[in-house]
């Protein structure tokens, strides 16, 4: 079985065309990694810090503030309380 010339021709075509969609792709891929890259550091301590505390960072109402990091105190006791390294 001898491929013809337009098969040949149509095949070509083909992996031309998937090479460069596989070549875009990549490329894209690789521009939006970069830009997470570069928002992920471009955050101060003070935006870390208010994702950590699961708050906002407009959220400035202190009574609020003051109840989450209680809540989140009391979550973390009761977890160190109930692990099994807590024999003593």
């Amino acid at each position: 079985m001898i491929l013809r010339t337009t098969d040949m021709a149509i095949a070509a075509i083909i992996y031309i065309s998937v090479s460069a969609l596989l070549v875009i792709s990549a490329g894209i891929f690789f521009v939006k990694a970069i830009q997470s890259l570069m928002y992920k550091h471009q955050t101060t301590p003070y935006q870390a810090r208010d994702r950590v505390m699961f708050l906002s960072p407009e959220y400035n109402d202190p009574l609020a503030i003051s109840n989450r990091r209680e809540e989140i105190i009391a979550m973390l006791e009761r977890q160190f309380a109930s692990s099994p390294s807590s024999d003593s």
